[in-house]
């Protein structure tokens, strides 16, 4: 990525599943390239995009429009022309592009706590022919856990993990199917999946 002649967008959730939600749209709004994804800590996810300035805008607004749908977004932006030590930053937590094989359903939940994710997990996997991917704990309790499948099953898996966590009187922060992951995603959901967390 060269910024300098390119402009850089942001978005910042609470949590992993509404900024993969937003990171999908942005993807799929314009014309950007993901350069950026960053679990910040305390609970805060980052995406950074870049492109062109009327792209970057319109794939920002994109995706503060999806993530807040879902969750909570903390903040946005738009820069239009930053500076080299700017991407150097946005390069620490680059986003590798990953052979992704078919494009499958996403179906994620995020509850405060891992007693909590694991009884969704496990209700997920039980009602639904989906695959477990896996898991990200984004800090201070948010817990993620990743499913993916065909959609009715992924939407059939989510419904069955919310039921799962509502009946032990606790709450969803997040729950969300992306019926057709944009591509670029590939490089950020690798990075949880069990394959690669496991010793």
């Amino acid at each position: 990525m060269t910024l300098g002649t390119q402009a850089l967008g942001l978005i910042e959730t609470l949590g992993m599943v509404p900024a993969l939600y937003g990171a999908d749209s942005m993807l799929k709004a314009a014309d950007v390239e993901l350069v950026s994804y960053e679990n910040v800590g305390s609970t805060l996810v980052t995406v950074m995009v870049a492109g062109d300035v009327a792209a970057v805008r319109a794939s920002v607004d994109a995706g503060k429009a999806a993530a807040s749908s879902v969750g909570r977004l903390t903040a946005s932006n738009v820069m239009a022309r930053p500076g080299r030590p700017i991407g150097l930053i946005a390069a620490v937590h680059g986003v590798a592009p990953v052979d992704a094989h078919g494009a499958r359903a996403l179906g994620m939940i995020e509850t405060f706590g891992i007693v909590f994710v694991l009884e969704a997990a496990d209700a997920m996997t039980k009602a639904a022919d989906v695959d477990l991917i896996g898991y990200e704990n984004v800090a201070s309790g948010y817990i993620s856990v990743l499913v993916a499948g065909d959609v009715s099953a992924c939407e059939a898996a989510v419904a069955a993990g919310v039921r799962a966590v509502e009946a032990m009187e606790a709450a969803v922060h997040c729950a969300v199917v992306i019926p057709s992951p944009h591509i670029r995603l590939a490089g950020v959901i690798d990075r949880y999946r069990l394959d690669n967390l496991l010793p």
